[in-house]
């Protein structure tokens, strides 16, 4: 083991080796910051893939909740193994959605986003509850080729799909910069989407949960609170008019 949390240690090399299954040259490791993980892009001489180290004992049920929406055509990594807490698999390259939204207001990212959400809810899916990101964040999707491609799936689980919907629209509407009409426009879009996909219309059904996670977030965010959950009232009421 290495005592620098940075570095890939013995036992993250012994499951990138399991995972490839041959002998291999690294050509480069990188250091990936994550809020509660250790991850590394790691490129070889056969493929790039991520290395993660799951610190939050969820790294069995990220593995199934990848492999299962793999096999139904969802765009996410391809899980090439799980030994203990190491999960190594496929590397995406891309654009982070939060930076199409936040920077350059992208609607293919907006509607990509949706679209995704409807596809992966019908995973799991019965009469009362469906198969949920659980952190639907913008920081967890990338766009590649058009395509949006979810990539933290740990928290997965049987849910209401309104909860991830809610808490992708928080982060839409809760980045910098917040609550600007443009960012409204883009959350419209997003649900619309998701509608479009799922044959579910969900912009007023979502509201209720999109000021809970604003709620939410708001405990985090000092400097902000205010305005935060003065939005969040707001949307209790409705959906407000934008000059």
């Amino acid at each position: 083991m290495t005592d620098d949390p940075t570095k890939l240690d013995s036992l993250g090399w012994e499951a990138l080796k399991k995972a490839l299954n041959q002998r291999l040259v690294v050509s480069r490791v990188r250091f990936m910051p994550s809020k509660v993980n250790r991850v590394w892009v790691v490129e070889t001489d056969v493929r790039p893939v991520i290395v993660k180290r799951s610190l939050s004992g969820k790294c069995g049920n990220e593995f199934e909740s990848l492999l299962q929406a793999r096999l139904a055509g969802i765009e996410v990594p391809y899980p090439l193994m799980k030994d203990d807490e190491y999960l190594v698999m496929e590397y995406i390259p891309g654009d982070a959605c939060d930076l199409l939204i936040n920077r350059f207001f992208s609607n293919a990212a907006a509607d990509g986003i949706g679209k995704w959400l409807a596809r992966y809810h019908v995973l799991s899916r019965d009469d009362k509850a469906s198969k949920i990101v659980g952190d639907a964040v913008l920081s967890n999707f990338l766009l590649h080729d058009g395509r949006v491609y979810g990539v933290d799936l740990e928290d997965s689980r049987i849910g209401n799909p309104l909860d991830d919907l809610g808490q992708m629209a928080a982060s839409v509407l809760g980045s910098e910069p917040f609550f600007t009409p443009i960012k409204f426009d883009l959350c419209m879009r997003l649900l619309k989407s998701y509608g479009r996909a799922s044959g579910n219309d969900v912009v007023e059904s979502s509201r209720l949960f999109i000021s809970k996670h604003l709620q939410i977030d708001a405990k985090s965010r000092p400097l902000f609170r205010r305005v935060f959950v003065r939005v969040a009232k707001t949307l209790e009421a409705g959906w407000p008019r934008l000059a």
